[in-house]
């Protein structure tokens, strides 16, 4: 599609469902994620206050995710919506680049369950969303719906993997176990939205 086209297409809506989904995992940052009960909002004021690049590091990598969420549900203001896949997008490319940095020190370090999962993961997804770009195999763009899906599974994948070290004894906080149940809906909601726009 050129882009003269893709400006005139009208933009998907995504429903209720999936916004709500969006602004729960953004809220989820001011819930206990790391083991000592902190959450990822103290987490980055504590970063913050070391100075402004730590902020910014700490923001784009470990808060991708609750980007992500922010982007699908700031995307329900019609204002946004010829806006919706970039914003979308962005924080995928940002949690791709994160997980990758992070499964690979985790693998390194031999000390974590189901390591070379979570690195074959990490490393299987990231190529295939930089093949895909903006197009998906057989050169059909992919939609926002299929664009929001992906990275709900990206995020009930790497939530998973944080629940099986609780058999390693680390006790990761609340947010995991919203972002796990979350990002399952998501992935459920947004798949509905795409085939009702097929």
């Amino acid at each position: 599609m050129a882009p003269e086209d893709r400006a005139r297409a009208p933009v998907a809506r995504l429903g209720p469902l999936v916004h709500l989904c969006g602004a729960v995992i953004a809220a989820s940052a001011f819930l206990p994620i790391a083991p000592d009960g902190r959450s990822f909002f103290a987490m980055l004021v504590s970063e913050l206050e070391r100075g402004l690049l730590p902020g910014i590091m700490m923001l784009a990598g470990f808060g991708s995710p609750f980007l992500f969420g922010i982007a699908i549900a700031v995307v329900a203001a019609p204002q946004l919506r010829s806006l919706a896949s970039e914003l979308v997008r962005t924080p995928i490319g940002l949690m791709h680049g994160q997980l990758l940095l992070v499964a690979f020190v985790v693998w390194k370090s031999g000390q974590a369950i189901g390591a070379a999962s979570l690195l074959g993961f990490a490393i299987v997804g990231a190529i295939a969303y930089a093949r895909s770009g903006a197009r998906a195999p057989g050169g059909h763009d992919i939609g926002l719906a299929s664009t929001v899906r992906w990275g709900a599974v990206m995020i009930a994948g790497v939530a998973g993997w944080c629940k099986l070290q609780r058999m390693a004894d680390i006790e990761l906080g609340l947010a995991i176990d919203v972002l796990l149940v979350v990002a399952l809906v998501l992935v459920l909601a947004s798949s509905r939205v795409r085939h009702q726009q097929a």
